[in-house]
């Protein structure tokens, strides 16, 4: 799959934002040569599924001599513009407080228009402000300094009254510990999206076939396979009369309007909220759309790929990534394998080093003294040699594209590991296939979600909301994938894909750190460093 053009636009336009706010000098024709299919990186081809194939062993590389990724010089960079929550700044009212109207609600260093863009708030947040506008220059409703740092405009992106239809809409905010959002993707053929809850006149006029297709999906619900919706909420007075639901950022919607086009091929949609409504049942996405969910199917929470590791539990380890693994025990006096009962499929085990050799297979030993197949499991080694980043206790992430793995380290110490999906071309140059860029590099700007789409022929998409985009390089990321569950098997168009609540926590871990209410933040400055190989 591509990236979305507007993230492919957001990507360049974010890092060239924040390179001429730091006045630095580089080259950019990168991110404009790039082409979608290249500097998407992310979404997985539809392909057939196919079993995982075996990986072979990979020796430990050897990272001492690594370079490390350059940085900005932090001479013309202001020292406050990205600290953590709990720098000092100015003092703030925790009375005065100031909600964001639109999809971005940029964050500026100073109040003006071409200050540098620290970040940016979603609809519905609400973050504490100074009760005293600073200025009114170029501002008609004033810029308020914001907690903890930073100036924004009250106008068409942002307001103080926390009465406003779009804040009261989307009050549900990102759950950042696991995926931010419920999700479902459309079925074929793709749902509508409505702008108010319609009648069963205007549901007919633009659902012909909408009562056919309300059967078909009571007989889905039969199947054991099937997940449900979340509970209904309560409709909202705003809407409960089929009033219009507002768009964000001041965007228009006639007062007549009942519908706002189709959802596209390959869609997926988050909700902050879903509402029972004449018979039907009808999700509300960040975006403000309502969306029929008779013609979607939910997505089903996956659970943790990733393994939390410490002084009794690390590397190295192995994860399980087939569903007929098997665990072995050696008899004493033969010394054959004798199976011993099955793995749990992504569990992790604990391992000793040692490797047994028995009928042309390799068999890994766990520290209990029994053994696993190596083409069963991904085998984590510890490194030989730190590299000099993490020899100066620097956090850093780890990404294996043969192993399909990802190691977050504290210095020398590794402190996660989880499967990921890379590159479905592999090892082969990323600038022509969908393969993983490799290098070292910084996380530069993290995104709670993003939508990501395409419009390749035959590979069409639109995925709304991709949870926890952390962008390294041009655009290339880290991040969340809802819309698969094949962890440890290369799928993407060359991103980085981690099981949603994986991702939730090395979003978290990794710096820059997203300020508390924010939806996104951008540095050059401190970002932790991605180091991607072989």
């Amino acid at each position: 799959m591509l990236l979305d053009c507007r993230s492919v636009e957001d990507a360049a336009r974010h890092t060239q934002l924040i390179l001429a706010d730091l006045a630095v000098t580089t080259d950019l024709a990168a991110v404009h040569r790039a082409q979608p299919t290249l500097i998407s990186a992310t979404l997985n081809a539809a392909l057939p599924d196919e079993p995982p194939q075996p990986v072979s062993p990979v020796p430990s590389p050897d990272w001492s001599e690594l370079p490390v990724p350059e940085r900005v010089d932090e001479s013309v960079v202001e020292p406050s513009d990205d600290g953590d929550d709990s720098e000092p700044g100015h003092e703030v009212d925790e009375g005065a407080v100031l909600a964001s109207i639109a999809r971005e609600t940029w964050v500026f260093a100073e109040p003006r228009w071409k200050s540098r863009r620290l970040g940016y708030l979603r609809a519905g947040a609400v973050i504490v402000r100074d009760p005293e506008v600073a200025t009114h220059q170029s501002c008609k409703g004033g810029w308020y300094a914001v907690r903890p740092r930073g100036f924004v405009c009250v106008g068409t992106t942002a307001t103080t009254d926390l009465d406003h239809p779009v804040v009261k809409l989307s009050q549900r905010r990102p759950n950042l510990r696991d995926a931010p959002y419920p999700y479902v993707m459309s079925r074929y053929p793709t749902p509508p999206l409505y702008a108010r809850l319609p009648t069963i006149k205007q549901q007919s006029r633009v659902e012909p076939s909408r009562r056919y297709l309300m059967r078909k999906h009571q007989r889905r619900q039969r199947n054991p396979d099937y997940v449900a919706p979340p509970e209904p909420d309560p409709i909202p007075e705003l809407i409960a009369s089929r009033q219009l639901v507002p768009g964000l950022g001041g965007i228009k919607r006639g007062k007549k309007t009942v519908s706002l086009g189709r959802a596209r091929v390959r869609s997926g949609f988050a909700l902050l909220a879903s509402y029972d409504h004449e018979g039907r049942r009808f999700g509300l996405t960040p975006e403000l759309t309502l969306v029929p969910l008779d013609r979607t199917r939910v997505v089903r929470a996956g659970p943790s790929m990733g393994v939390h590791l410490s002084d009794e539990f690390t590397l190295p380890i192995a994860i399980v990534r087939s569903q007929h693994a098997t665990r072995f025990e050696m008899h004493e006096q033969t010394k054959a394998l004798a199976a011993a009962g099955k793995l749990p499929w992504r569990s992790a085990l604990g391992l000793t080093g040692k490797i047994r050799r028995r009928g042309g297979r390799d068999y890994y030993q766990a520290r209990d003294g029994s053994y696993v197949r190596a083409d069963r499991v991904v085998k984590i080694d510890r490194f030989k040699h730190a590299p000099r980043w993490a020899k100066q206790g620097k956090k850093w992430v780890d990404v294996s594209i043969l192993r399909q793995a990802l190691v977050a380290y504290d210095g020398t110490r590794p402190v996660f590991a989880t499967l990921v999906s890379t590159g479905a071309d592999g090892l082969q140059d990323h600038e022509d296939s969908h393969a993983t860029i490799q290098g070292t590099f910084l996380i530069h700007t993290k995104h709670v979600s993003v939508t990501m789409d395409g419009d390749e022929r035959g590979d069409e998409f639109d995925l709304h909301d991709v949870p926890y985009v952390q962008y390294f390089q041009e655009g290339y990321a880290l991040h969340g994938a809802y819309w698969h569950d094949d962890f440890g098997t290369p799928r993407s168009h060359g991103c980085v894909n981690l099981a949603p609540k994986d991702a939730a926590w090395l979003f978290g871990w990794t710096d820059p750190q997203v300020p508390t209410g924010w939806h996104a933040a951008l540095s050059l400055k401190k970002g932790t460093t991605v180091y991607v190989h072989p």
